[in-house]
Order: structure tokens, then sequence, then C-alpha cells
């Protein structure tokens, strides 16, 4: 299962793209990185890694970056210095209203995901990595699809689960990262396309980073 492709499609920004970043999300952000099309994209440099299963550790918790696949990580990301990070990660579904409460954030002193609509989550990436690997100027996201391994036909009644939708929801703010050719045309339409997500997102930022780091 383990995945990589290279983009050159001119000058423009460098954009490095990680899926299957613990436990089995490989199975599901595969499927996403393989729809991506040479039309969805801006110029610029593109690396897409897909990893194999992992043991699942949390991304909050400093022993995942001291991991074998975690350093692997942040070694790419010293390696492209990304102008736009972005993680694919997949979710239980049973666990949704766990992950969107502030309960997580009273807890665990990490805010919880952002609602995109339709059971996709989004959120910036680990604060352990965020101001210590990143520039303020990186764009740098975590997307959140419900697992598809785990969508049983119990789950996707019991949680009224529209997969088409949902589908359509992600790959949006996917494509938008995809095509985007700078950190201000994405801040702009952003703010066009998601401007609830957008000022949860900087509520969080700064109960995190303080008054002035972006929200993504």
């Amino acid at each position: 299962m383990s995945y990589f492709r290279y983009i050159d499609n001119g000058k423009g920004p460098t954009k490095l793209f990680i899926g299957g970043v613990h436990g089995n999300e490989g199975l599901t952000s595969l499927k996403f990185i393989k729809r991506i099309k040479d039309s969805d994209l801006s110029s610029g440099q593109f690396y897409f890694y897909n990893f194999d299963k992992t043991p699942y550790i949390s991304t909050i918790k400093k022993e995942y970056y001291e991991s074998e696949l975690g350093l692997k990580i942040l070694d790419l990301i010293n390696y492209f210095q990304p102008d736009f990070y972005t993680e694919l990660h997949c979710y239980n579904l049973k666990n949704y209203e766990r992950l969107t409460s502030m309960e997580r954030y009273r807890k665990t002193g990490i805010p919880p995901l952002i609602k995109l609509g339709n059971h996709v989550l989004v959120s910036s990436v680990s604060p352990l990595i965020r101001m210590t690997y990143f520039s303020t100027e990186t764009v740098c996201k975590t997307l959140e699809f419900p697992c598809f391994e785990k969508l049983t036909p119990e789950i996707v009644e019991k949680y009224d689960f529209n997969k088409d939708l949902a589908v359509k929801t992600y790959e949006d703010l996917l494509k938008l990262i995809l095509k985007s050719p700078s950190r201000d045309y994405f801040e702009r339409q952003m703010l066009i396309d998601y401007a609830d997500q957008v000022a949860l997102a900087v509520e969080y930022a700064r109960k995190v980073f303080g008054e002035d780091f972006p929200p993504y």
C-alpha cells in the first residue's frame, strides 16, 4: 500500500501531502490521493506520500515524533520545507462528538477539530510541530474523513452518514489546497467558502499559539 507520487508542475509553491499518518489511515487517504488529477493542481512542486499501517500513536503526543514514521515525516518536512503541508487523516465516526467537543481542549490543551460539514473535520497540524518545523507563512492543514473500512451499514445509519456528500466536502477543500497558487489566495478563498470555520480556527489558534498566530 505504500505510495509515492511526485509532480513537477513548474515554478510555484512546494506542497507536501502525507497520508497513512498512523494506524490504518492509509487505506482511506490513498483513495483520495489517487483521485487527484493534474487539472486540480496549481503550478509548483507536489509530493504525495501514503504510508503502510503502523501502530497508532496520537500526533498530539511527543512519542509520535519519536517513532519511526514520525521521524520520517519530520525528515520530509525538513527536506522539502513545503509552503503547503497537508495531513490526510481518517477517524472512527463513533468518535465524532468527542473529537469536536471543547472537552478535548480541557483534557489535552488541544482544540477540537472543526466541522466542515457532512462529517468531514478540519484543523491545523499538531501544535508539537506547527511552531517548530514551519514558518507562520506555511499553510498547514489536517483533513479528517470517516475511515472507509469502519463505515458499516449500522454506523452509516446511526450517524446519518452520506458518503457522496462527505467525499465532495472533503475533496472541495483538498482541491482548494491543491489549486491555491499562494497563501494569500488560500486565505481569501477560505474566508469566502468557509467563513464560520475560519472564525473558529482563529479562536483556537489564539488559545494555543497566541494572539497573532495564523489559523492555518
